[in-house]
C-alpha cells in the first residue's frame, strides 16, 4: 500500500483528519487567488472522543464542520507511526518496495503481516546507494482508525502523516524550477514529541523525529510547581492560547520550570542541522517555521534562534496559516487552540487540490 502518494484533483481539497493524542482535527481548505481559505472545520477533544463512539464524534463534526464531499485523508498521531532514515543500493521500485518491508520489519520488531510500510526518497543519491526515509504503521491501529472513519460515513482515500502534511503545506509556493534550491526547516512541537524538515524547493530533503513534546513540558511545570500533571498542561495550555491574563509571578514561574526543556529541545535542532550540513551537504535553510500545537513555548523561538543561528517564524511567507486562523476559530467556536497546531491537518486537505496551472515563463 504506497500510502504517502496522491491524485490531486480540484482547487478544494479533501477532508483532512488529523488523530493526534489531544483530539481529532478535521479541516478542508480551498484554493483561492488570495490565498488559501476554509471551507470546514471541526475539532474534537480527546476527552470528548473518549467519553463518546470515536464515529460518533467525527460524524458529528463532519456534519457541524460545513464539509463538501466526503472523500478524506488520514493522518495518524505521531506516536503510532515509525520512521527511519536509511541507505539502500539502487534498485528498480519493483525491488526496493520489498526490501523496505523487510527492513522495516527488522528495524521496528513488528512481523511482516503486521505493518503497512511506505518510504520517501529523501537526501541525496551518492553512487549505487539511495537514501530514503522508511514510514510504517501497525495494521491494527490503522485498521481501527479507518474503521472509525468509514463508520462515520466518510471516504478515506489516502493515509498521510503529520510531516507529508507540513511538507506539504510549506512548499505549496515553492514548485517553480528556480525554486528548488530555497531550504527551509520546519520543526512541528506536537503533543508527544516533534518532527523536524528539511524542505528544499517542494521535496523533502530530511525528516527527523525528536523526543521532546508538549508533555515534556507539563511534566517540567508539574515537578517545578508541585502539581499533578493535569494541573500543569490546563495552565501551560491557557498560556499558549493567550484566552486568561497571567500574572507575571506565574507567567515567570512556567518560564523557569520549562527552560531546560526548552534548551534541550533547541540543542536537538541544532544538532539535526549539523548532520545535515555534514552527512547530506545539504544547501543552508534560509529560516526556519515553528509550528504545532506547542510551538508557541515561551522563550522556544529565542532559544532555536540562538542555536542554530537562524531566523525563526511562526509562519511561511505568505501567512499561510494567519489566512486559515479566522475561519477556523470561527468554525471551531473558538475551541480550537493554538492555530500553529493545524499545519499538518492543512497540508493533508492540499492532497486532494490540483496545483496551480503556471505559465512557461513562470516555471522557467
Amino acid at each position: 500500500m504506497r500510502f504517502l502518494t496522491g491524485n490531486p484533483r480540484s482547487s478544494t481539497g479533501h477532508l483532512g483528519i488529523a488523530f493526534d493524542e489531544d483530539g481529532i482535527r478535521m479541516l478542508q481548505v480551498r484554493d483561492q487567488r488570495d490565498g488559501l481559505r476554509v471551507t470546514g472545520a471541526g475539532w474534537v477533544p480527546a476527552a470528548q472522543a473518549s467519553e463518546v463512539h470515536t464515529a460518533d464524534a467525527i460524524r458529528t463534526a463532519f456534519i457541524n464542520g460545513g464539509f463538501t464531499g466526503r472523500r478524506c485523508v488520514v493522518c495518524l498521531p505521531r506516536s503510532e507511526v515509525w520512521t527511519q532514515l536509511t541507505r539502500f543500493p539502487q534498485m528498480p521500485e519493483a525491488e526496493l518496495k520489498e526490501a523496505v518491508v523487510w527492513e522495516a520489519s527488522d528495524r521496528f520488531g513488528i512481523a511482516r503481516d503486521q505493518l503497512q510500510c511506505d518510504w520517501l526518497p529523501v537526501g541525496m543519491s551518492e553512487g549505487s546507494r539511495q537514501e530514503v526515509l522508511l514510514v510504517a504503521a501497525s495494521t491494527e491501529r490503522l485498521g481501527a482508525r479507518l474503521e472509525a472513519i468509514l463508520e462515520a460515513g466518510l471516504r478515506p482515500v489516502a493515509v498521510d502523516t503529520d510531516f507529508g502534511g507540513l511538507g506539504r503545506l510549506f512548499s505549496q509556493r515553492y514548485r517553480r524550477d528556480a525554486d528548488q534550491q530555497s531550504a527551509r526547516v520546519v520543526l512541528d512541537v506536537g503533543p508527544t514529541g516533534s518532527t523536524l524538515l528539511m524542505l528544499s524547493g517542494h521535496r523533502t530533503t530530511f525528516c527527523k523525529s525528536l523526543a521532546i513534546g508538549g508533555r515534556h513540558f507539563d511534566a517540567a511545570v508539574a515537578e517545578h510547581l508541585d502539581l499533578d500533571e493535569q494541573a500543569a498542561r490546563e495552565l501551560r495550555w491557557a498560556r499558549l492560547e493567550g484566552e486568561t491574563t497571567m500574572d507575571a509571578t506565574t507567567d515567570a514561574a512556567l518560564t523557569a520550570a520549562t527552560r531546560s526543556v526548552v534548551s534541550e529541545l533547541a540543542r536537538d535542532a541544532m544538532l539535526c542541522l549539523r548532520h545535515y550540513s555534514v552527512s547530506i551537504r545539504g544547501t543552508r535553510p534560509e529560516y526556519l517555521v515553528l509550528s504545532g500545537c506547542h510551538a508557541g513555548e515561551p522563550g522556544l523561538a529565542e532559544a532555536l534562534a540562538s542555536s542554530c543561528r537562524l531566523t525563526v517564524r511562526e509562519d511561511d511567507q505568505s501567512g499561510t496559516l494567519q489566512s486559515l486562523a479566522a475561519d477556523i476559530r470561527a468554525q471551531t467556536a473558538g475551541s480550537c487552540g493554538p492555530i500553529s497546531g493545524w499545519a499538518a491537518v492543512a497540508g493533508l486537505s492540499l492532497r486532494g487540490k490540483s496545483p496551480r496551472r503556471q505559465s512557461q515563463r513562470m516555471a522557467a
